[in-house]
C-alpha cells in the first residue's frame, strides 16, 4: 500500500484504530456466532424461546456486516478518501450518541444491590459494573476523538485532494450541519425496528401521556413512528425545512408523553408487568440478570433517557438557524 505524503500521523493512527477495532468486533461476533450455533449452546438453552436464538443470530450477523464496513472505512482513511472521513464522523457521532447514556445507566443499574441478594452476588455485580463502564467508556472516548480530529481544518484539507478552484460567481452546494447529519442517519436506521417489531413474542407497552394503548394500536403507533423518523431523516439530509419541524415535533411529543407517563401512578406497575411477561414468553432462566430483577432501576434508566432526549432537543434548537440557512441556499441552488 503506497503511503500518501499528505497523510498525517494522527489520521494514520485513527485509521489503524478503526481497522483493528473492526477486526476485534468481527472476531468477537464470529466467536459468538459459533457459540450460538454449537450443540453446547443449544443443549444448555433448550428451554429458551426460538425467538431468542434467532434474534441472537441476526444480531451477530448484523454486527459482522458492520465490522466489514469498519475495515473498509479504515482503509479509505489510509487512502484519504473523503467518504471515509464522513463515515468515521458518523460512526464517531453514533458512538457518542449511544455511549453517553450507557455509561451512567450501566453504573446506576449495577451499583445498587438487588433486594435479598447474597453478598457474593453483590461483589460480582460490582465487577460487572466496571466491565460495563469500560465497554461503554472506550467507544465514548474514541467517538469524541474522531469527532474532534476529523473536524479540524488541517485534517479536512488532507481529504480535499487536488481541486480546481471554484468559480466565486457560482453558488456552492450547502451542507447540513454534521450533528444533524448524525441524527438524520439515526432516524433513518430506526426503520430497522420494523424487521423484528411485528414478530416479538411479547407485547411492547406504549404509553401516551399515561394511557396504555392496546396491543394492536400500540404496534401501529410504533410502526408509524418508525416511518415518520425515516421520512424526517431523509428530509434532513436533503435540507428540507419541513423535516426539521417534523423532527423537533416528534422529539417534543415523545419527551412530553414520557414525562407525563412517568408521573402516572400506574407507570411502574405497567413496566413491572411487562418485564415479567417478557421473561415468561422468552423462557429466560431465573438469574441475577433476569429482567424482573431490574425493575426497581427503571426509574433511573427512564430519567437518563429523558435527560438525553432533552439534550438532543436542545441540539436541534441550537442548530436550527444553520440548518434553515443551508436549506434556503439549497433551494436557491436547485
Amino acid at each position: 500500500m503506497d503511503e500518501s505524503p499528505n497523510r498525517s500521523t494522527s489520521v494514520t493512527f485513527a485509521a489503524v484504530v478503526a481497522i483493528l477495532g473492526s477486526l476485534f468486533l468481527l472476531l468477537c461476533c464470529s466467536v459468538g456466532l459459533f457459540e450460538i450455533l454449537s450443540l453446547n449452546f443449544i443443549r444448555t438453552t433448550s428451554q429458551v424461546s426460538p425467538f431468542v436464538r434467532n434474534a441472537l443470530l441476526a444480531t451477530q450477523g448484523f454486527m459482522m456486516c458492520v465490522s466489514f464496513f469498519g475495515v473498509a472505512t479504515g482503509i479509505g482513511l489510509l487512502y484519504l478518501r473523503n467518504w471515509a472521513r464522513i463515515s468515521i464522523l458518523i460512526w464517531g457521532g453514533l458512538s457518542v450518541f449511544f455511549s453517553v447514556p450507557g455509561v451512567p445507566n450501566g453504573y446506576l443499574i449495577l451499583s445498587s444491590p438487588i433486594p435479598n441478594a447474597p453478598a457474593l452476588l453483590t461483589d460480582g455485580m460490582q465487577v460487572d459494573r466496571w466491565i460495563l463502564l469500560f465497554i461503554d467508556g472506550i467507544p465514548l472516548m474514541i467517538g469524541i476523538w474522531w469527532l474532534v480530529l476529523f473536524n479540524r481544518e488541517s485534517v479536512k484539507a488532507q481529504f480535499a485532494g487536488v481541486r480546481v478552484s471554484p468559480d466565486s460567481n457560482l453558488p456552492q452546494k450547502p451542507r447540513c450541519p454534521l450533528p444533524v447529519v448524525v441524527l438524520a442517519w439515526f432516524c433513518i436506521t430506526s426503520i430497522l425496528n420494523l424487521l423484528f417489531l411485528p414478530f416479538l413474542p411479547f407485547p411492547v407497552p406504549v404509553l401516551i401521556f399515561g394511557w396504555v394503548l392496546p396491543r394492536g394500536i400500540a404496534l401501529a403507533v410504533l410502526i408509524l413512528n418508525c416511518l415518520a423518523l425515516l421520512l424526517a431523516g431523509i428530509g434532513l439530509l436533503k435540507l428540507k425545512p419541513w423535516s426539521y419541524s417534523l423532527t423537533i415535533g416528534l422529539q417534543l411529543f415523545w419527551l412530553a408523553s414520557t414525562i407525563v407517563s412517568m408521573l402516572s401512578p400506574n407507570y411502574y406497575a405497567v413496566m413491572d408487568s411487562f418485564l415479567r411477561e417478557m421473561k415468561a414468553s422468552l423462557h429466560l432462566p431465573e438469574t441475577q440478570f433476569s429482567p424482573a430483577n431490574f425493575s426497581h432501576h427503571f426509574g433511573w434508566a427512564v430519567v437518563l433517557g429523558v435527560v438525553f432526549a432533552g439534550v438532543v432537543l436542545g441540539l436541534l434548537i441550537y442548530y436550527r438557524p444553520r440548518f434553515l440557512e443551508a436549506a434556503s441556499k439549497a433551494a436557491i441552488v436547485s
